[in-house]
């Protein structure tokens, strides 16, 4: 019995197969990084998806929803719900962007997908009731969040109570020791974009009080997508690595090599393994207004929030061609 017991805590410590399964809800707004840090959560054996929530942010709201379903038919993915939100932030992403974003649905790898009777079907109500349903029972759940806040911050307003059934949001977003990557007039580039598109919802769902793990751009720019890394998944067969690199390739060949990061994904493999980023607990704030609006800085005042300020690329790249070829 003492033998079983040790295997069993030692499985839930290093978040092997065998042991328990967490529960994950996903949010996210439709961009190729999103789509691919889905896929490597359909992959681990180590969390169920159990709901995804899509805001119009980075991609336009209907073509983020019908590649969210693409993807997940073409993993295998079954009885996912998929909630929409409709808050298009304060500060909406360029319609440039939010365009390219779509070309993802005309990739090869996607050829066979259909959604005209979707497996994972797109619920009547949207995101943030959705999330508050979900989030009102007795269960407890983990969130990545790859997008901006509006939809949690949402659910929020309508129940603050959900808070208890988060055990923590790993939020792809901020900039905290480190300049933004925001070029907009008027703004002084301080700021992270999944932040500035609604920087009162950044901050809302910082001061809640729910435990985050913030991977912010301090860490992502630790670790470029490269082109020796893309020729390495593009050798896998397997449909999760051929979806990966046909989304990512795009994206790499318009703004230059090792100048494409891995942002999303890095998320989602800090939520499978911790390890992948080295994290501080810093007291921070979100500045909501004015020139430097969406703009994560350290206030003694602030949130103590863990941050992510580094990242192992070589760790990141193994587990994704580890969970990606299968």
């Amino acid at each position: 019995m003492k033998r079983l017991c040790v295997v069993v805590l030692i499985a839930a410590f290093l978040r092997l197969p065998g042991a328990a399964a967490a529960d994950v809800i996903i949010d996210h707004d439709g961009d190729a990084d999103d789509l691919i840090a889905i896929s490597l959560l359909v992959r681990s054996p180590t969390v169920r998806i159990r709901a995804i929530a899509v805001c119009p942010g980075n991609s336009y709201l209907d073509a983020a929803t019908r590649a969210t379903q693409l993807f997940l038919e073409r993993l295998g993915a079954r009885d996912i719900p998929i909630a929409q939100g409709h808050s298009e932030g304060t500060n909406p992403f360029p319609a440039q962007w939010r365009t390219d974003a779509g070309h993802i649905l005309d990739i090869p790898a996607l050829a066979s997908a259909s959604t005209a009777q979707p497996s994972n079907p797109v619920v009547a109500v949207d995101a943030p009731h959705y999330l508050v349903k979900t989030l009102s029972g007795g269960q407890v759940y983990t969130i990545l969040e790859t997008g901006p806040l509006t939809n949690i911050a949402g659910a929020l307003r309508l129940d603050p109570s959900i808070r208890q059934h988060i055990a923590r949001i790993y939020v792809m977003g901020g900039a905290v020791r480190t300049g933004g990557n925001v070029q907009q007039k008027g703004h002084d580039g301080s700021a992270e974009w999944n932040f500035f598109n609604q920087p009162q919802a950044a901050a809302d769902v910082i001061l809640s009080g729910i435990p985050i793990t913030l991977v912010a751009l301090d860490a992502t720019n630790r670790t470029p997508l490269t082109q020796a890394f893309l020729d390495r998944l593009g050798k896998q067969t397997a449909i999760a690595s051929q979806l990966a690199v046909q989304a990512w390739r795009p994206q790499v060949a318009q703004v230059g090599n090792d100048k494409y990061y891995f942002w999303d994904t890095l998320t989602a493999a800090a939520l499978l393994e911790p390890g992948v980023v080295r994290t501080e607990r810093l007291k921070i704030r979100v500045i909501t207004k004015g020139a430097s609006q969406g703009r994560t800085v350290e206030d003694p005042r602030g949130t103590p929030v863990d941050v992510a300020l580094d990242a192992g690329r070589g760790r990141v790249e193994n587990l994704f061609l580890t969970l990606l070829g299968k």
